[in-house]
C-alpha cells in the first residue's frame, strides 16, 4: 500500500531514526529516502548485510536496502563528505543513489573552518562540519547551491565570494582572532575544487516536482536530530537552524499533491540522551546502560559530552505538542528503542522518578501513541510492533 512515512526524534538527536528508516526501506514497496530537514551533520548508524556499521550522513539509511534518497532545499550538502563516503560505501558493495534538489545549500571549506573557530558556536554545542555556518550564511546574499556545482565558472567565482564573506567577519571579530583569519588566508581550496568535480558524477539534481513524478510508491521522510533541538522550540542557544518537526515534510507532501496515507513515526530511546552542551532534564538522573558496544556517540570532536539519563515522560509529550500543530489528523506512531540496554525500569514523570516492575509495564507507562514499536537492538532485525 503507498503512503508517506515520517521518521522524526523526540529528544536531541540519537534516537535511532537511521536503524528504523533501515527498517521500512526493507518492507516498503518502491520506496525512496527524502531528507527534510538537517543535512550533512546527521550520523545515522545502520547495519550492512556483513556485520559491518556504517554512519550514514551523505546518504540515506536505506541505501544498504538500494533504496534511493533526495537531499531537499531544506537540506545542507558537503562535495567532499559525499566522494568519501561514496567511496567508502563502493567499497562494501553498494552503489548509492543521490538525488538533490538544485536548491539545496552547499557547504565549502570555509562554512566548516568557521564553524569551528567561532568560541561561541563551539560552546553551543557544534558537530563541527559547517551546517550551522552553511544555513547562516545562506541567509544572506553568499548563497551557494547545488545546482552551482554543475556550472565551474560560477562555482568557482562564488567560492571566491563565500570566502570574501568570512574574510569580512574576522575583521569585524577583531584582533582576537588574528591567528584564525590568517589561517583562513592560507587555506587551500585545490583538494575541495578536484571532490567538486568527482560528486558531479555522483548527484543528480532533481526538483521536488521532477522527483514524485518518478512513480515512488512510498516516501520514507527521514528525519535529522530531534524535535527537542527545534530552532523554534528547543531551549536557545542550544538549538540547530532547522526544523527538525514534521512542518517541512509536510509542506513537501502537501506541496507535491502526495495524497496518499501519511504515518508520523516519533522515535525515542528508552531513556533519554544529548550529545553535545544545553539543558536535559534528566541530567541528574542517571542510567545504567547494557550492551552498548555499538554506540557511535562519544565524548571526543567538537560537539562534546554524550549525556544519558532517565527517560522524562514529561518532555516526550512535549515533543508531540510542538509537532501537533503540523502533524494535524496524521496516523501517529511511537517507536521506544534501545530496550536491550535498560538493566531497570525507571522514568521521569512530572518531575518524580518512577518505577516499573517490567518491561510491559515499563511500555504502557511511556506509551504516547496507540500503536508502539520496539527495538531490542543495534538494526532493524530486531524491531517489532509492541501493539
Amino acid at each position: 500500500m503507498a503512503g508517506n512515512h515520517i521518521v522524526l526524534g523526540m529528544g536531541y538527536g540519537d534516537e535511532g531514526k537511521g536503524v528504523f528508516t533501515d527498517y521500512l526501506s526493507s518492507k516498503m514497496e518502491n520506496p525512496v529516502v527524502v531528507r527534510f530537514n538537517g543535512g550533512h551533520q546527521c550520523g545515522h548508524t545502520v547495519m550492512h548485510d556483513s556485520g559491518h556499521f556504517h554512519v550514514f550522513s551523505n546518504f540515506g539509511a536505506g541505501t544498504f536496502r538500494q533504496v534511493p534518497v533526495f537531499f531537499s532545499r531544506f537540506c545542507t550538502i558537503d562535495p567532499m563528505g559525499i566522494v568519501n563516503e561514496f567511496r567508502e560505501l563502493r567499497r562494501l558493495g553498494v552503489t548509492p543513489v543521490l538525488f538533490v534538489d538544485p536548491l539545496a545549500m552547499v557547504t565549502t571549506p570555509f562554512d566548516k573552518f568557521y564553524n569551528v573557530s567561532d568560541r561561541t558556536n563551539v560552546t553551543h554545542g557544534t558537530v563541527g562540519v559547517g551546517f550551522g555556518a552553511t544555513v547562516e550564511r545562506n541567509l544572506g546574499p553568499h548563497k551557494l547551491y547545488a545546482q552551482d556545482l554543475f556550472f565551474p565558472a560560477v562555482f568557482q567565482r562564488k567560492l571566491e565570494a563565500v570566502r570574501d564573506y568570512y574574510r569580512a567577519r574576522y575583521k569585524v571579530r577583531g584582533l582576537e582572532c588574528c591567528l584564525e583569519a590568517l589561517e583562513l588566508e592560507i587555506m587551500r581550496v585545490d583538494r575541495f575544487l578536484r571532490e567538486v568535480q568527482d560528486s558531479r558524477e555522483i548527484i543528480r539534481l532533481l526538483t521536488e516536482r521532477e522527483l514524485f513524478a518518478m512513480g515512488f510508491e512510498n516516501a520514507i521522510f527521514e528525519g535529522g536530530q530531534g524535535i527537542l533541538l527545534d530552532m523554534d522550540f528547543g531551549v536557545f542557544p542550544n538549538v540547530t537552524r532547522s526544523h527538525t518537526t514534521s512542518r517541512n515534510a509536510f509542506d513537501m507532501i502537501q506541496r507535491n499533491g502526495l495524497l496518499q496515507l501519511t504515518t508520523v513515526y516519533y522515535l525515542t530511546r528508552a531513556y533519554q540522551t544529548r550529545h553535545g552542551n544545553g539543558w536535559m532534564s534528566a541530567e541528574n538522573y542517571p542510567v545504567t546502560l547494557l550492551n552498548n558496544e555499538h554506540e557511535t556517540n562519544g565524548h571526543d570532536g567538537h560537539q562534546g559530552a554524550f549525556r544519558t539519563g532517565m527517560l522524562d515522560t514529561d518532555m516526550l509529550r512535549y515533543a508531540l505538542q510542538c509537532d501537533a500543530s503540523y502533524a494535524g489528523n496524521a496516523q501517529k506512531q511511537m517507536v521506544v528503542s534501545c530496550l536491550d540496554q535498560l538493566a531497570g525500569y525507571q522514568y521521569l514523570s512530572a518531575g518524580k522518578v518512577l518505577t516499573a516492575p517490567d518491561r510491559e509495564s515499563f511500555l504502557k507507562q511511556i506509551a504516547l501513541c496507540e500503536t508502539v514499536w520496539t527495538n531490542e537492538g543495534p538494526y532493524a532485525g530486531t524491531i517489532a510492533r509492541w501493539r
